[in-house]
């Protein structure tokens, strides 16, 4: 959920703002009540009374967008769909609607619908400081489950590394070293022998570039990456003709990619000036783009998806109108294509759809555009003058990208310079202490962002976990009972208990509270919480039941163990404190 004051003012705002339109009064009554309770965290007695207002005006924008927020602040996500999209659709535009509807949708793991939410909030409201800081929250935090998800792997290790490979601002050694260490990891990338040998080539390896060569021929013939490598080993052997026709047909294929070798292409690879094509010509001049240079026509015969991703057809493959149905595979490519050509804000949504045929590639790539676009917003919040919401951005990419919490806790120190007394920023900058190691200050912050926002729960479930790391285990009690009389069945809530519950010895209560969790479901990657359920197991004299959950205890680790070590859980009982 939103952290911060945007939901609740935003539902002052609203409901300021229904009163003043022409509407039964029966209808405005419902309304400022509902918004009232709603103000007090009272979304329980709220959520009633909206659905009234609701049935009473069916396309009523407010009484939509009240009842969406009350229902998605009370854990509702999949009801709050419907009401919020009739809001996020009504003139004149709610930027809040918009941003708790992908909050929605982002909680039902619906997260291409998520992100083309964002991004057409974006679209509509490209200098709004609320949507664009909408927008970067859902994009870090989709960076924080892709990479986490990537690094617990070999292969996943192996897609980020030659994601980074393709960044445009590192050089050439270093795009190798990044790319040796992909193949290492996992030699099954597709086209991982024609990047690396076009590194090589650039960087003067000839020997490596031809073995590159024999590999890329072998599992990548028709890429764009082997013809690139081709040309490249062809001029370095002096075949200059075999060398332009292959750069040729690379223009043909994608200018993106032409005009992106080019660029790179190494001074010592030039023939004589007795060769004057124009591609050697332009190279020479070191051109920006060779529009210029003169191919033949493509081929007329139509090519199918895959085939234009292949051979590495990008422009072409992103003109093709969408399939009739739900093709995942065709999202794919699709996304690859827009991710080559740059354009991050198509290639989300398309990339998220083609997750499961993608697999590790799609979910590199994805990670990769997630992180540009944070970076870039922060650039354009900047340009725009609103600094405070800068310091707040460049603290969540130092948080969430960078891992270094310090850096964090400083950008959000001086965003509260700026802004004093801003609950969301008390919050990340709590988070941000916890992630230090620094709970006492961690708490203090958590305290004052909880007396500005009473009903955050988010807060309190920090606060609890920093009870809990400093073993103040009657606080932490405490504190989860609030939690428990607004969400009586969050097994969230219930594990903690039974933490807090076998630290105190209070074994059956310990039992009482863990077993229904775990017998839901709740992640236990590890096996700890079924060996904390066999301790207090034993402890009450069951040993039978006790030795059950101790055998469960390690198979768990022992899946774990084999499967080289998982991320952490994206749940709120994960290592990190929950969002």
């Amino acid at each position: 959920m939103r952290a911060g004051n945007l939901a609740h003012f935003s539902l002052v705002c609203c409901a300021l703002a229904c009163a003043g339109q022409p509407q039964p009064a029966e209808l405005d009554r419902l309304l400022k009540e509902g918004a009232a309770l709603s103000q007090k965290g009272d979304f329980a007695r709220a959520i009633p009374i909206l659905k009234r207002a609701r049935d009473l005006a069916p396309e009523n924008p407010s009484a939509n967008y009240l009842l969406g927020v009350a229902q998605l602040e009370s854990g509702y996500a999949a009801d709050a769909v419907a009401p919020l999209r009739i809001a996020a659709q009504a003139k004149p535009l709610n930027e809040a609607a918009e941003g708790h509807l992908g909050d929605a949708e982002m909680e039902l793991k619906e997260f291409p619908l998520a992100a083309e939410t964002f991004l057409g909030a974006v679209s509509r409201s490209p200098d709004s400081e609320q949507t664009l800081v909408w927008w970067t929250d859902f994009s870090l935090e989709r960076y924080r489950v892709l990479e986490f998800s990537l690094r617990a792997t070999a292969r996943g290790r192996a897609a980020l590394l030659a994601t980074a490979a393709e960044e445009s601002t590192i050089d050439w050694k270093k795009k190798e070293e990044l790319l040796q260490l992909a193949a290492a990891l996992n030699s099954g990338l597709r086209e991982i022998g024609g990047e690396l040998g076009i590194a090589q080539a650039i960087v003067g390896e000839r020997a490596n570039a031809e073995a590159s060569l024999k590999s890329a021929k072998e599992t990548a013939p028709d890429a764009a990456s082997t013809l690139e490598l081709e040309a490249l080993v062809d001029a370095a052997q002096g075949s200059w003709t075999e060398s332009n026709a292959k750069l040729l047909e690379l223009d043909r294929r994608s200018s993106s990619e032409f005009n992106r070798l080019l660029a790179a292409w190494p001074r010592n690879l030039l023939p004589g000036s007795e060769s004057d094509d124009p591609v050697w010509q332009c190279i020479r001049e070191k051109r920006a783009s060779c529009a210029e240079v003169s191919v033949q026509p493509a081929r007329q015969e139509t090519l199918s998806a895959e085939r234009l991703f292949t051979e590495g057809r990008w422009e072409q493959l992103i003109s093709e109108p969408a399939p009739a149905g739900e093709d995942a595979a065709w999202w794919y490519w699709r996304g690859v294509a827009y991710a080559k050509l740059g354009d991050c804000h198509h290639a989300i949504p398309a990339l998220e759809r083609g997750l499961g045929p993608g697999a590790e590639t799609a979910a590199a790539q994805l990670a990769s555009c997630y992180e540009r676009e944070a970076v870039l917003t922060a650039d354009h919040l900047h340009a725009l003058g609103k600094e405070a919401a800068v310091h707040l951005i460049r603290g969540d990419i130092q948080l969430s990208i960078r891992l270094d919490a310090a850096k964090a806790a400083a950008e959000y120190t001086q965003a509260l310079s700026l802004t004093p007394n801003d609950p969301q920023l008390l919050e990340k900058l709590a988070e941000a202490y916890f992630s230090q190691g620094e709970m006492e200050k961690a708490q203090q912050a958590a305290q004052q962002a909880l007396e500005l926002n009473p009903n955050r729960k988010q807060l309190v479930r920090l606060l609890v976990q920093i009870a809990l790391s400093q073993r103040d285990y009657p606080a932490a009690l405490s504190l989860l009972s609030r939690l428990a009389g607004v969400e009586p069945g969050d097994p969230w809530v219930r594990v903690q208990q039974a933490t807090a519950y076998a630290q105190t010895g209070r074994p059956e209560e310990a039992v009482q509270a863990l077993q229904p969790a775990l017998d839901a479901g709740y992640p236990d990657e590890k096996g700890s919480l079924h060996a904390l359920l066999a301790a207090q197991l034993r402890k009450l004299g069951r040993t039978e039941d006790a030795g059950r959950a101790t055998a469960e205890a390690i198979r768990l680790a022992d899946v774990f163990a084999q499967q080289n070590g998982n991320a952490p859980a994206d749940h709120p009982g994960a290592e990190t404190p929950p969002r």
